[in-house]
């Protein structure tokens, strides 16, 4: 097949939208708008109108993602590939490298890239043996630390087919926004101290621990949580054994203008369990907010083990509550400036995406 250099297709087939794909849209909006041309393939009734009236982007549609060795998927993949001739096929999600990689492989795509935001175990068998040694597909991480898990602990890795880029992001342009409804509506006191929260309600984010948290903090402290999906945690259960904390905790389900939103806090909280790197730590310090995290690996190197934010233990709450008082009485400060100067000089929007352009479209093709 001959391939067109300046075609790429992105699999991301999803239900949920998170940081894996907003920065799929982030690089589909930066390389349709330097010339090359985009397909992206979603299920069917997602995230298509994200995606919409885009110039040089064109969306395509699966009903279904298939297991392992589903054929019609496979031959429907090999299709859109036909059609497109594009030098590189992308696929943001891990369930999907096997098929994605087939059908590019079949179809002679000279260039497969598969994206790994989280440390997963890559298990040895035939599969990724021929993922990584007959296709030839190479690995996408955005973290130093997960990509030397994976060539610690996995023999299909080495420098060549491993890539490290950051995620990337703009500092904002702030429009303060006074007033703001979403806080607005909550009645809170103007006394307030507000910790701010975001992501899917689930066991891996660490939401369950909010309440053992905020129990051990003044009263004027109160938690907003931003985000919608992933619907593990019954919050209203997990409330129920806290009620005198239920005024304390707000649910603003999804945010619009998250800009407002990190202007609103006065520190952002990441108690995940497992995280990589996460894009609203990047925000966060975008703002000079301060951030108390737990130790999950991207945060960790995102914050310079504690130089650009406070660090502790994975589920310790105790240490948790500690550094958000420290915060707020002003014991540990962190000035927004050096905060944002950590975005401009290594996790910048310019840095990720000449580094993708770098990778999706080698020039020596």
């Amino acid at each position: 097949m001959k391939v067109n250099p300046k075609n790429i297709i992105f699999f991301c087939p999803t239900k949920n939208w998170g940081g894996i794909e907003k920065n799929v849209l982030l690089r589909t909006i930066f390389l349709s708008q330097n010339g090359y041309n985009i397909t992206v393939v979603l299920l069917k009734n997602t995230f298509e109108d994200r995606f919409a009236n885009m110039e040089n982007v064109t969306i395509r549609t699966i009903t279904k993602r298939g297991g392992d060795l589903n054929l019609f998927v496979v031959r429907n993949y090999i299709k859109i590939i036909q059609k497109v001739k594009p030098l590189t096929v992308f696929a943001a999600l891990k369930r999907d490298w096997w098929l994605v990689s087939l059908a590019a492989h079949i179809k002679k795509v000279p260039n497969i890239i598969l994206y790994l935001g989280n440390i997963r175990k890559i298990r040895t068998g035939l599969k990724y043996s021929l993922v990584f040694k007959t296709f030839k597909a190479k690995v996408l991480v955005n973290s130093d630390s997960l990509k030397t898990d994976l060539l610690q602990n996995s023999s299909y890795f080495n420098q060549d087919n491993l890539i490290r880029i950051y995620n990337g992001i703009e500092l904002p342009k702030l429009q303060t926004v006074a007033n703001w409804g979403a806080i607005e509506k909550l009645n809170l006191p103007e006394n307030r101290f507000i910790i701010g929260v975001a992501g899917w309600l689930n066991y891996r984010k660490g939401f369950d621990l909010l309440p053992k948290i905020l129990e051990k903090l003044p009263k004027n402290t109160h938690i907003i949580h931003a985000g919608t999906g992933g619907f593990e945690l019954d919050m209203d259960q997990i409330l129920s054994n806290y009620p005198e904390l239920s005024e304390r905790i707000h649910f603003l389900g999804h945010v619009s203008n998250m800009g407002q939103f990190f202007q609103n806090i006065d520190v952002f909280l990441l108690c995940s369990r497992e995280e990589g790197m996460a894009n609203v730590l990047l925000e966060s310090l975008s703002y000079g907010k301060p951030i108390v995290s737990s130790k999950v690996p991207g945060s960790e190197e995102l914050l310079d083990n504690g130089t650009y934010g406070i660090l502790t233990e994975i589920d310790d709450v105790i240490a948790m509550s500690n550094g958000i008082q420290a915060i707020l009485e002003r014991k540990i400060i962190f000035e927004p400036e050096l905060l944002k100067q950590r975005i401009t000089d290594t996790f910048s929007f310019n840095h990720m995406m000449a580094n993708t352009q770098s990778l999706l479209f080698p020039s020596k093709n």
